[in-house]
């Protein structure tokens, strides 16, 4: 099995209303819900999921979904969709999934593509709460539910070491950023002018890459490297969609 890293915000009345009453009550294509719980539990002795408990957080909030929970409702719902449509092409099933998360609430803000792009990216957040540490809750099998303020400020670290790869040019890809890009690269860089640490990090991350990529082909740190447009462009698209006053948690779902 890859690895899957996916990241997500709630619109938590939505859910509360709509997912909370189907995933109680509606019979899918994948079966229901509930007899969903039972089962993986029967096939993994070590989980100990309880439906009672995932539908009870999504009653009251669910910003508060652990990333162990969200995998379950999000494989639970992707199998639907699979069972529903599977003589559709692949995009049909994906804007099908899309139109169900958003009734639901779910809003997936970032899907990485590769089980090698998953490990950078997710390497980038090791080595920044190795150095400020976030309020997160970890999940058993991984990512992490964390505080959206804590978030940002690793999307900012994220925007701030993909901006110094770009512009050292390290890969053979011309990649140039918008005006508005700058401009709110340039505000990043403003914002956090005393936080000298900051800076420091991402320099220390640009030369550890630089080195190891020498030595790593295809693996994560060259793809670091690789996808550093992507990695920015994307940061910078949750930057602009993620409203603390409404997001107050971004939970990343990583699982193997």
């Amino acid at each position: 099995m890859g690895r899957h890293t996916s990241i997500y915000m709630f619109n938590k009345e939505k859910a509360a209303a709509n997912l909370y009453e189907d995933l109680q009550h509606r019979t899918y294509h994948a079966g229901t819900f509930k007899k969903f719980i039972e089962d993986r539990n029967k096939e993994f002795n070590t989980y100990n999921m309880s439906f009672s408990s995932i539908l009870e957080i999504i009653r009251t909030d669910a910003n508060l979904l652990t990333p162990d929970d969200l995998f379950e409702i999000t494989l639970f719902l992707s199998n639907h969709i699979y069972n529903l449509s599977k003589q559709e092409d692949w995009n049909t099933s994906m804007k099908q999934i899309e139109s169900l998360y958003n009734h639901y609430g779910i809003i997936e803000l970032f899907k990485l593509p590769t089980k090698t792009v998953c490990t950078a990216y997710m390497f980038q957040y090791g080595n920044y709460t190795e150095y400020f540490p976030l309020d997160e809750i970890k999940g058993d099998d991984g990512g992490a539910n964390i505080l959206s303020e804590d978030f940002l400020r690793f999307n900012d670290y994220v925007i701030l070491v993909m901006k110094r790869i770009i512009e050292s040019k390290l890969n053979d890809n011309d990649d140039q950023l918008t005006d508005e890009e700058e401009k709110i690269i340039e505000a990043i860089k403003i914002e956090n002018k005393d936080n000298s640490h900051l800076f420091e990090v991402v320099e220390n991350e640009l030369n550890f890459l630089i080195d190891m990529a020498s030595n790593d082909n295809d693996g994560p740190y060259s793809q670091t490297i690789y996808y550093a447009n992507v990695f920015l462009s994307k940061a910078i698209e949750m930057k602009l969609k993620i409203d603390i006053e409404k997001n107050s948690r971004i939970v990343i779902v990583d699982s193997y």
